[in-house]
């Protein structure tokens, strides 16, 4: 038996720009080297925060105006660039993307509560694989988009290290793959999160919204 969780409102996530189109947002539209290059995490957080704006009335302060015209999400990114800001290592934990983004929308005047589960290199101290993917469907079953730092892709072809990505949906099969769906520099593609998880060398970690939010 196959299962899927995805958010509710997908469409929402495709940005305009006059005939070009996109499936959220990408770094590469930063004007700074260093931003392109390091700007993965305030890029994902954005569309995040973006989404919950448009479909929870309570958080749309965290993004006013409601666009998906490029220029206004670009305009996120350099505001929450300020919050989520790349060091030498980029944002290379899962603590520093929360406290950039609690700290964006206690600015906006919004509490935030966001919950995380970090993937630590050590294996003997990491979570299950059941546990990530219950942790991505209690998250995707509320209608919340999952930010995901990937620090080693393993056997997972496609997909950046030491990057952050959105999940939007997660299809779980007969044959155990746990495919998840991924927006990333303005494109959508799927990776096996199992194939992941048994194979990266450095593990990463998943932030989402508190379930209600």
């Amino acid at each position: 038996m196959e299962t899927n969780y995805s958010i509710s409102r997908p469409e929402l996530l495709t940005v305009t720009q006059g005939s070009r189109s996109w499936q959220g947002a990408d770094q590469l539209w930063y004007a700074d080297e260093w931003q392109q290059k390091a700007g993965c995490g305030p890029t994902t957080a954005s569309v995040m925060t973006s989404y919950l704006a448009q479909t929870r009335k309570a958080c749309s302060p965290l993004y006013p105006p409601g666009s998906w015209a490029q220029k206004d999400v670009l305009a996120l990114m350099e505001e929450m660039w300020k919050f989520i800001t790349p060091g030498k290592h980029g944002v290379n934990t899962t603590h520093l993307f929360v406290k950039g983004l609690t700290a964006f929308a206690a600015a906006k005047g919004v509490t935030l509560p966001l919950r995380e589960l970090d993937i630590p290199r050590l294996r003997l101290a990491r979570p299950t694989v059941d546990q990530c993917t219950a942790f991505l469907r209690s998250a995707l079953g509320a209608d919340q988009p999952v930010a995901w730092l990937n620090l080693h892709s393993g056997e997972v072809e496609g997909l950046d290290d030491w990057h952050w990505v959105t999940i939007i949906a997660l299809e779980e099969r007969r044959d155990g793959t746990e495919l998840c769906t991924l927006l990333d520099s303005g494109k959508e593609y799927a990776v096996d999160f199992r194939l992941w998880f048994q194979t990266t060398k450095l593990g990463g970690g998943l932030v989402a919204p508190g379930v209600g939010v």
